[in-house]
């Protein structure tokens, strides 16, 4: 079957798509596995990313948790506790800041894994105020919550884990500047859309379809710029490898501004201090 993935492209840019049946649209995108469009859009919406989870699933999962001992949610990256492992020490104090975190499994592993590890959590207010509550119940310790931005600079850090949230923050850029500043080791970046192309853009915006009717708007990265910014700041890569969490379709993307796009977990270690 030959696809225009031009029109469907402008199908789902003109929102009618969102306004079909859920059943009709689930199809669509079935048939068509349309995940992002690309648009002409300079800057992200204020109020953007959706709100998945409430108190009753966190509650959940704490029971789960205490049932099987294990992660009940979905993580962009399955093996970061393994990932941890490779440094640090079962006993051994560091501070992890989870930007963008929202399920509270992930603190109960890894505190169970690392009991004297340091947990800071950042996200928007109506999932941080779910998991204050049930920290306040369930007496969590070392479970630091953080609501304003400006206060994730008050600490240093020795891993940060951004879990495929760097895409849908508007000011991205300043946000990076801040949290190389404050690491004092790795910075982690999971299921995250880097392009390659000979255009000097650092990003695109792009309309997510894929769970519609809810759609939103997310940067995909020129890597030659995201990558750049860290080696001028004293970091290198650790690692890097394709995320195995989707098989993502990018063929609507095809076109001469792009030469490649993927979806990427990339660990940038700290070198030195500037």
């Amino acid at each position: 079957m030959i696809i225009n993935y031009n029109l469907l492209n402008s199908l789902y840019l003109t929102n009618l798509i969102e306004k079909l049946p859920k059943i009709i649209t689930r199809k669509i995108h079935k048939i068509f596995k349309i995940y992002f469009v690309p648009t002409k859009k300079e800057v992200l919406p204020n109020s953007n990313y959706p709100v998945f989870y409430d108190y009753a699933y966190q509650n959940k999962l704490i029971n789960d948790f205490q049932i099987n001992q294990k992660l009940n949610s979905f993580v962009t990256y399955p093996n970061l506790i393994n990932l941890l492992f490779t440094f640090f020490k079962k006993d051994e104090e560091f501070n992890f800041l989870d930007f963008g975190g929202e399920n509270i499994d992930f603190y109960l592993k890894l505190r169970s894994e690392f009991p004297k590890a340091n947990y800071f959590i950042f996200n928007q207010k109506s999932i941080l105020d779910n998991l204050k509550l049930l920290k306040e119940e369930n007496n969590f310790k070392n479970f630091n919550i953080i609501y304003d931005e400006k206060k994730l600079t008050e600490k240093k850090y020795d891993f940060i884990n951004l879990g495929s949230v760097i895409q849908y923050v508007r000011n991205y850029e300043n946000l990076i500047s801040e949290l190389m500043r404050v690491s004092r080791k790795y910075i982690f970046f999971s299921g995250t859309h880097f392009y390659d192309s000979i255009d000097n853009k650092k990003n695109i915006i792009v309309k997510q379809v894929n769970i519609l009717p809810k759609t939103f708007y997310l940067y995909f990265f020129n890597k030659k710029f995201f990558y750049s910014n860290f080696f001028k700041n004293g970091f290198k890569i650790n690692f890097e490898s394709k995320n195995l969490t989707d098989n993502i379709n990018y063929k609507n993307f095809k076109n001469n501004f792009f030469s490649s796009i993927n979806y990427i977990d990339i660990l940038f270690e700290k070198t030195k201090s500037f």
